[in-house]
């Protein structure tokens, strides 16, 4: 640790300061062994990354027996600040809330370089993927931090996902059923969340916000569906579980809850990529797929001649 730190934004002096920046890092044995099992776990759902904190304490507690308790995940999350500052686990590894922002400052060196963008945008020309769908199919899933995991699967659908975890809101439920009453054709929601009385009732009412919201709209009210996780896959798949927190009071009392990020990150995006499957024309699908393919050509071919 540093000495005293001088000269502040603030103006205050602090006795000690946590390290700043990369900063090198000489770990106790057990906290190098710990490191190294992280490491394990990146390595072995390297295809999935980022994971978040929750997600690799969960693969720790199965795959090492690291203890299953608030304690010892403090632990982890202390280590994986240190070894991402030590350079000894990728800081983009780990998926961390990141800082919101607004507004942006955009444009071009000159005339020749937005041609060159245009040249280099034509490759990924495609059309919406939800084209010609008989409904519209959105992913909500309560834990933020695993959005850009499920997102990784559902765009190949044109699904999106949404933070369900804001839904406590009442600006974000009246959000979500505005979109959903303005649509031209139905829509079905799959949710993901964790199984405890929090997550189920924070759920509950969403689904019943939202309905309402909609036939105050006159739109088609959605169909909600629990795609994760379930009691049934629970028992299925031999996820971790915990005693019902006991501040936790909401709805009946429950023996066992299971946190969604006790699935695999495997076990997690095949979840999705079935539920997204079955609740999606795939003919439909391969249809615009098609089309966006030969439009792509023609429009590659177009921008060629504007060199």
């Amino acid at each position: 640790m540093s000495t005293a730190s001088r000269n502040t934004v603030s103006g205050r002096t602090y006795r000690r300061t946590r390290p700043r920046g990369f900063a090198d890092w000489s770990p106790k044995p057990d906290t190098l062994r710990l490191v190294e099992q992280v490491r394990e776990v990146l390595h072995e759902y390297r295809e999935h990354l980022p994971m978040t904190a929750r997600q690799v304490f969960y693969r720790l507690v199965g795959a090492f027996q690291y203890p299953k308790e608030e304690r010892a995940y403090d632990r982890l999350q202390e280590t994986l600040n240190r070894a991402r500052r030590a350079r000894l686990i990728p800081m983009d590894a780990i998926r961390d809330d990141r800082a919101a922002s607004a507004g942006h400052s955009f444009g071009y060196s000159s005339p020749a370089e937005f041609w060159d963008s245009v040249r280099t945008s034509a490759a990924y020309y495609s059309r919406p993927l939800d084209e010609g769908q008989p409904r519209a199919v959105e992913v909500w899933i309560e834990a933020q931090g695993m959005m850009p995991m499920v997102a990784d699967v559902t765009q190949q659908y044109g699904v999106v996902v949404y933070c369900s975890g804001g839904f406590e809101s009442v600006c974000a439920k009246h959000d979500a059923a505005a979109r959903i009453a303005y649509r031209e054709v139905p829509t079905a929601v799959l949710s993901i969340g964790d199984y405890d009385p929090s997550g189920l009732s924070i759920l509950d009412a969403a689904a019943e916000d939202v309905v309402a919201f909609v036939a105050e709209m006159g739109g088609t009210p959605p169909a909600v569906k629990r795609l994760a996780v379930t009691e049934e896959q629970i028992t299925r798949y031999g996820l971790e579980t915990a005693p019902q927190k006991s501040t936790d009071r909401r709805g009946d009392h429950m023996h066992a809850t299971v946190q969604a990020e006790a699935l695999s990150p495997t076990l997690l995006t095949e979840l999705v990529r079935a539920g997204v499957e079955e609740a999606v024309d795939l003919r439909a699908l391969e249809r615009v797929r098609a089309r966006a393919e030969r439009e792509r050509q023609r429009v590659v071919a177009r921008a060629e001649r504007l060199r």
